[in-house]
């Protein structure tokens, strides 16, 4: 900015190539550009392909399942959602597509590992083509981790739950999911 000749062109706005918060003044008729300094990394997340949320969309969404031709079905949620009733309209949902089910409600709050161990224990027993998560972050969480463990046994949750400061420099690669299962997430 030392270098620039003194300007009397307004230096805000479009055309001068930045903006300002603040009234137009004295100060801004010198054409010098105003630099934002990035204070954090960039944030991102990730959308499935298809994402339902309107009231009553859950047999519309579970009709996916049927056009991609999925025959098996494990359900993971808590034992409050199983307990109360709220998969009985999943169980029916899939019955009436022909979708062979089974159910792992033993997730604890704030699952532990061993929680999920079990779990994909049971997935694997049953070799499903679909994973429906039901419920609150818990049955999520350990929905996400027992599908990961039941596509890539060799994978080590240790080395998974390695801490990291930056998301760019992970020093552990994910393993690609999908080659097995469908996730759906309710």
């Amino acid at each position: 900015n030392f270098q620039l000749a003194p300007s009397l062109t307004l230096g805000c706005g479009s055309w001068g190539g930045n903006s300002v918060s603040e009234n137009v003044g004295v100060k801004h008729l010198i054409n010098i550009k105003t630099v934002a300094e990035r204070r954090e990394n960039m944030l991102w997340f990730r959308t499935p392909d298809k994402v339902y949320f309107k009231k009553g969309c859950m047999s519309v969404a579970l009709d996916e399942l049927g056009a991609m031709g999925k025959k098996r079905a494990f359900i993971v949620t808590d034992q409050f959602l199983y307990k109360s009733g709220f998969t009985k309209s999943i169980e029916e949902k899939l019955d009436e597509m022909g979708i062979v089910h089974s159910s792992f409600w033993d997730v604890e709050p704030d699952p532990k590992l061993h929680n999920a161990q079990e779990g994909v224990r049971q997935l694997a027993a049953f070799d499903p083509d679909t994973i429906i998560a039901v419920g609150g972050g818990s049955a999520m969480d350990a929905a996400k981790i027992m599908w990961l463990m039941y596509e890539h046994p060799e994978a080590r949750f240790e080395d998974m739950a390695m801490d990291f400061m930056d998301i760019r420099k992970r020093v552990y690669t994910f393993p690609e999911l999908g080659s097995k299962c469908f996730f759906v997430a309710i």
